[in-house]
This record gives structure tokens, C-alpha cells and sequence, in this order.
């Protein structure tokens, strides 16, 4: 006598024979947002926006920036988190070394940048490495509302260095990969601060 159970290989066969294909005819699919596993939507950036020499004043949300051309100061803030929607994002791209001395400080005041955001630095370790090790800065997420990112002659911030800055929904988060620049032998300064 048998029994009613299917057994294992029996339901993987039937599974694998089923039809995968999704007719769609003339239909349309369309989406305004896509997200990701953690639930924070990607925005839209279609172009990339030049900052100005000396800039102060709010960043705009949803903006890819180049930094400023001329590599001298500039502080800016980050739009509030009152005004910030879950998935804003702001990007900030170096098509230049930040001068010697200058500091680029991007922040609100009283408005903490995530724990655990990060601005990786060059060390300036010597040898055959120079440049290429690297340190981290975290923020503590309570006390650090500013990143400053401090120019330092053969330490950068240099060309190429990346900023993302990304709403999480309560609070910006930010990453910043800085370079280096000229021989890359002293360390980069660049640090979360609080102001």
C-alpha cells in the first residue's frame, strides 16, 4: 500500500518543471524608487553641481557637488534633519587637493552625525607603502556634528577624495575616503569634530 506523502525528489522535480515565465504583454512596469534590502531608497542625481570658491551656507539633498576649484576653505552645513527625508543623499567629489591649512567643514550644529560614520586618511607611513596606509576616524554619534576635512601639504585631502553623506531616516551618516597629496608622506588630519 502507499502513501499520500511526496517525497523530497519528487517536489523538487515538480518545482524545477514549473513555467517561470511572467507574460506581460503591453504592459508597463514603472517605478519611482527603488529599495534596497534595509529599506532606504536611492535618489536621483543626474548631474553634478560645482561648488563655489569659499562656499558657505547649506548643501542641497539629492546633489552630486564638485568641490570647490580654487582648494581654499569652505564651511557648509548639511540640510536639517527636520527637512531630510529616509534615502537623501549628498555627494561631494575632489577634483582637487584642499590647500595647506585650509579646512573643508561640513556639518549642522547640534544635529550629530551618525555613530560609526567614518573618514578614512592617509597615515603618511614611509617606504614603499607612502600613501597607500590608512587610518580611520569614527564618529561617536552623541558629541560629533562636524567633518572636518583638513589640508595638509603631501597628506591631502587630495584629488579624488569622496564624501557621502546619506539620511538614514532620523540622522546623516557620512564616509569620506580622502587621498593624498604631493609625496604623501605626512599624515592627513581630517577628523569628525565637534565644530
Amino acid at each position: 500500500m502507499g502513501t499520500k506523502r511526496v517525497g523530497l525528489a519528487r517536489t523538487q522535480a515538480l518545482i524545477q518543471n514549473l513555467k517561470r515565465e511572467i507574460a506581460l504583454g503591453t504592459s508597463t512596469l514603472s517605478a519611482t524608487t527603488l529599495t534596497s534590502t534595509t529599506g532606504v531608497t536611492a535618489p536621483s542625481m543626474t548631474s553634478k553641481t560645482q561648488m563655489a570658491n569659499g562656499a558657505s551656507g547649506a548643501l542641497t539633498k539629492n546633489t552630486w557637488y564638485l568641490s570647490p576649484v580654487d582648494g581654499a576653505a569652505i564651511t557648509v552645513t548639511l540640510p536639517t534633519q527636520a527637512n531630510s527625508t529616509k534615502g537623501d543623499a549628498i555627494v561631494v567629489q575632489y577634483n582637487i587637493a584642499i590647500d595647506n591649512g585650509a579646512t573643508h567643514k561640513y556639518g549642522t550644529a547640534g544635529e550629530f552625525l551618525m555613530g560609526g560614520s567614518t573618514v578614512y586618511r592617509s597615515t603618511g607611513a614611509t617606504g614603499s607603502a607612502v600613501g597607500l596606509i590608512f587610518s580611520a576616524d569614527v564618529a561617536d554619534g552623541t558629541a560629533d556634528d562636524f567633518l572636518n576635512l583638513v589640508g595638509l601639504t603631501n597628506a591631502g585631502p587630495g584629488i579624488g577624495s569622496l564624501v557621502v553623506f546619506t539620511f538614514n531616516g532620523s540622522t546623516w551618516q557620512v564616509e569620506a575616503r580622502c587621498t593624498s597629496s604631493g609625496t604623501g608622506a605626512a599624515a592627513n588630519l581630517s577628523v569628525f569634530a565637534t565644530s
